[in-house]
């Protein structure tokens, strides 16, 4: 019994393996105007760094030894500002806020999917009345149930959310 005990003291966890999304810009067309981002949060689901896995529309659990390499919020920030590109001073400025709703790996019976929702507002300046509130809501199939493909996947979607900010903020 005692060398079952040492035995399975001395088993190792696997490492943690640590992800970030795709920075490259995507290439999308830049936005007609400037977009500063003031403030995402995550939420609470989300704060951990833990990769989220919906399993069904109840049941979720998180990746054992892959983590996000910062807070989601920080990495769709940074995400988002790569997106947007740099502010020119031609243009007119929106300010952006809001709650990342979703950022997860979904699993359904054809396979798994990357999902992300945002819900954000715009302003003309921070503390500025609210000019359009939004939600954005984006989903990616992936080549494998697997947290690398989910990054992939979910990198594209704030590609998508990104592309369409742009063009609801050119209407303003």
């Amino acid at each position: 019994i005692l060398a079952l005990a040492v035995g399975a003291g001395c088993t190792t966890a696997a490492p943690v393996r640590y992800y970030t999304l795709n920075m490259i810009p995507s290439g999308n067309p830049p936005a007609a105007v400037n977009i500063v981002i003031d403030r995402l949060r995550s939420a609470e689901s989300l704060a951990r760094k833990d990769i989220l896995i919906k399993k069904t529309p109840t049941e979720i659990e998180y990746y054992a030894s892959d983590q996000w390499a910062a807070g989601i919020d920080e990495l769709v920030t940074e995400k988002l500002i790569e997106e947007f590109g740099t502010p020119s001073d031609q243009q007119r400025t929106l300010i952006l806020s809001g709650v990342i709703q979703a950022f997860e790996q979904v699993d359904t019976p054809e396979g798994a999917l990357a999902h992300a929702k945002l819900s954000v507002e715009f302003r003309k300046d921070r503390y500025g009345d609210v000019l359009m509130t939004r939600v954005y809501d984006a989903t990616a199939a992936v080549e494998s149930s697997s947290a690398s493909a989910v990054v992939v996947g979910l990198s594209k979607c704030l590609e998508t959310i990104a592309r369409n900010i742009a063009a609801d903020a050119a209407k303003l």
